[in-house]
């Protein structure tokens, strides 16, 4: 018994296999090369967006970083506003001190000048009232010596009408 085929047999049925292989493996060449192909346009389309998004997250970098300069130079302007108003206040808060320490002093120099004023008038009207006084007695006694001299004169006009 032969346990083997021939060589002849075994020649077609292995040119058959090879021939079955070879379209086989051009077919898988051909689906090897479709699927490099799909792979390859796929890394392209996924660098192409990576590119993209390193593109949109660099812009957002530079946007991020002058969102930070703009912050810091408005905290730094409003830090010297602060300090601006601070100054502002405090400078108000003397002022109006200086004003209220100068409405005192005038105050209190108009108070001063008044009672000076005062003393005067009193001096003068105490002057006026001795003068007054003085008149009222020189009044007086020149009516005394009016009452007299009329009373003289009424003496000696009727020693005279005895002796005419």
């Amino acid at each position: 018994m032969q346990d083997r085929p021939s060589k002849a047999g075994t020649s077609a049925a292995a040119q058959s296999r090879r021939a079955q292989n070879a379209a086989s493996r051009a077919d898988d060449v051909e689906f090897s090369f479709e699927i490099g192909s799909g792979l390859l346009a796929e890394v392209r389309r996924l660098q192409s967006l990576l590119a993209e998004r390193d593109k949109t997250i660099q812009d957002l970098k530079e946007e991020k970083d002058d969102l930070d300069r703009t912050l810091e130079n408005l905290r730094g302007t409003l830090r010297q506003q602060e300090q601006q108003a601070d100054t502002l206040k405090e400078e108000n808060w003397n002022l109006e001190v200086l004003v209220q320490d100068l409405r005192n002093t005038h105050a209190a120099h108009r108070e001063s000048k008044l009672e000076i004023e005062v003393k005067k008038l009193n001096r003068h009207l105490t002057s006026m009232q001795d003068q007054f006084d003085q008149f009222k007695n020189e009044a007086e006694i020149l009516q005394t010596h009016l009452e007299e001299f009329s009373a003289n004169r009424e003496t000696d006009i009727a020693q005279v009408k005895r002796v005419v």
